[in-house]
């Protein structure tokens, strides 16, 4: 026979709906309506005690004060009780009230079990930053907790959100309306360092009035969602529970056992929707990945403007660093939905006819516009390099799209390979630019094995032949200068991605794609291939008095021990590779000259 406390569970289990579906979309459908009630369970995993933990352990430092067995006492914290207590049960409210008779002296004996301690305990676990990452969002404004620490408030700072914290009815005089605060916390049973924090069973057996109105005011105005408490000893918010006749919004309460004794009571009384086998840890983080979700699924896509601002902000932002990531992610999601699209991009050959080419490189360039933008921003003023994976990663998104592994699917990789290092290249992040072009892989099953992106996203490759591209051109070049086709299309192709971090100089971007070029040819001599085509950066104008390539000469006056490509991976970091790499280079590029001179 089902249990009465149990029936808005079992009910959503006939329709076969979980109740965190029901929960999440009530949220996002009303940020601000719900108030979370969180008790002990919520700490727990941040390495905050239970109130039985405490008991016995403040149990075992009695019976060492008095000089009994310290392993006894632990094993059989209430036998030890029995024989030297007070003469009544172990428990948290008695034992409190035996060992200190006042607030500030039950307080000095409690605050070490909440501090900060060693080695990451009581430190905000992935419950207390979930809650923190959805007051950010709006979703939730108002906390009402019975704990005494400060994770809740430090999950909260760290996510950029100062809250209003509320800790007695001293401190309500003054106090910002709950509709008018972007975030309060409620600690009902005072503060860590409040010398009069509630404790013992006599102190919770009733509020004061203003207090109690307070509670009041919450559960009658917010649908609420309960986790981590008990409900056993808190007799004062029991009876706030009690006088609430009506609901306005459907109350839901989490629990990883189950309810029992007087919150299976409260349950019942209000119909509330039980959560079961959930903990804090994995309650909070399921509920913001879900209303997250949802969030993405009704959010038009941001304009490019307004994501490169949001990336901009974010940037030097450590607390923003969550909201850097999940921006280029969004971004890098919305680009291989779009790509996957096999209507869109149906799959077949490379077309024949050059407008129909020229369209559908037009077509892919669009589809990929934005996020080329946040990966050259990000990868010029990306300072500290804190954020390389987000530029790996997503460029090792776009190797991963379903199609062939050559040809035109692989020109928005491509596009992102050019920018993202055109960009570190521009900021002299060799390191980062040497991590592009070896980290994101392609998994080729013709392969013998999976190739890096400097490999695997060769321009003749990708583009097809130098001819095919040179009839794309607006200014073709001539017969026999043609091996140049691929470095102009991509640069026009990304020269107004460049603009922004090089401050729209011609020359400076220019400068940037000759150093990327380069550098790619060299890894790719290092790796015995052929690293023609060898663009631009061989024209004419490239070359200073002495017979050599200024862009050579540059960037091996940075060969050293200490070269940052060399830390990336490149050349393996041996740097007689890379002096080896560029005497290949060079003579390929001198040979290129002495080619095309008769041509000119």
């Amino acid at each position: 026979m089902t249990d009465p406390h149990d029936r808005p569970t079992a009910a959503a289990a006939v329709r076969g709906l979980d109740p965190l579906v029901s929960l999440s979309m009530c949220v996002h459908a009303g940020p601000g309506v719900y108030a979370l009630l969180l008790g002990a369970g919520m700490s727990r995993d941040a390495g905050v005690p239970t109130g039985w933990e405490i008991v016995s352990d403040l149990v075992r430092r009695a019976a060492v004060a008095q000089g009994a067995d310290e392993e006894l006492a632990a094993a059989d914290p209430e036998g030890w009780w029995a024989r030297h207590g007070d003469g009544g049960p172990l428990g948290y409210s008695g034992l409190l009230e035996a060992l200190g008779d006042t607030p500030a002296a039950r307080h000095k004996l409690l605050r070490g079990y909440f501090e900060p301690g060693e080695e990451g305990l009581r430190r905000p676990g992935a419950a207390h930053h979930a809650v923190a990452r959805l007051m950010a969002r709006g979703w939730v404004r108002v906390v009402l907790t019975t704990n005494f620490d400060r994770l809740t408030e430090q999950a909260l700072a760290a996510a950029g959100v100062q809250p209003q914290v509320v800790h007695g009815p001293d401190s309500l005089r003054g106090m910002t309306p709950l509709a008018h605060a972007r975030a309060t916390v409620v600690k009902l049973h005072g503060d860590l360092t409040d010398l009069e924090a509630r404790n013992t069973e006599h102190e919770l057996r009733e509020y004061p009035a203003a207090w109690a109105g307070l509670v009041d005011q919450v559960l009658d105005e917010y649908g609420l969602i309960v986790c981590g408490w008990s409900a056993q000893w808190d007799h004062a918010l029991s009876a706030c529970f009690e006088r609430r006749a009506t609901r306005r919004y459907p109350f839901f309460w989490a629990a990883s056992h189950g309810v029992h004794g007087r919150a299976a009571e409260l349950v019942a009384r209000h119909g509330a929707v039980v959560v079961r086998g959930l903990t804090a840890k994995e309650f909070f983080p399921g509920l913001l990945d879900r209303v997250e979700a949802l969030d993405r699924l009704t959010e038009p896509a941001p304009t490019r403007e307004l994501s490169v601002a949001r990336l901009k902000r974010a940037l030097p932002d450590p607390v923003r660093r969550i909201a850097l990531h999940e921006l280029v992610d969004a971004e890098a999601t919305r680009v291989v939905e779009r790509l996957s699209d096999g209507d869109r991009y149906p799959p077949g050959a490379r077309p024949a006819e050059p407008e129909a080419y020229r369209e559908l490189l037009a077509r892919y360039r669009s589809d990929c516009d934005t996020l080329l933008h946040l990966l050259a921003v990000g990868a010029f003023h990306d300072e500290a390099e804190a954020h390389t994976a987000v530029w790996v990663r997503a460029l090792q998104r776009l190797l991963n799209v379903p199609g062939d592994s050559a040809g035109p699917r692989l020109y928005p990789a491509l596009l992102a390979l050019c920018a993202a290092g055109g960009a570190a290249a521009l900021a002299g992040r060799d390191e980062l630019f040497g991590r592009l072009l070896l980290e994101p892989v392609l998994a080729d099953p013709a392969a013998a094995e999976p190739r890096p992106a400097v490999l695997a996203l060769r321009p003749e490759d990708v583009l097809g032949g130098d001819g095919a591209l040179n009839a794309l051109l607006d200014r073709p070049y001539p017969p026999g200068l043609v091996h140049t086709a691929h470095s102009t299309w991509l640069r026009g192709r990304l020269r107004e991605v460049l603009a922004e971090p090089a401050a729209d100089s011609d020359r400076a971007v220019s400068d940037a794609f000759d150093r990327a070029e380069y550098l790619m040819a060299l890894v790719r001599a290092d790796r015995s291939e052929t690293p023609a085509p060898l663009g631009e950066f061989t024209l004419a104008d490239r070359w200073d008095g002495t017979g050599r390539l200024r862009v050579a000469a540059r960037v091996q006056a940075r060969f050293s021990e200490g070269w940052p490509m060399l830390r990336s991976g490149a050349f393996d970091g041996d740097l007689q590779r890379a002096h080896t790499a560029a005497a290949v280079v060079d003579v390929l590029c001198a040979e290129e000259a002495a080619r095309r001179e008769p041509l000119r």
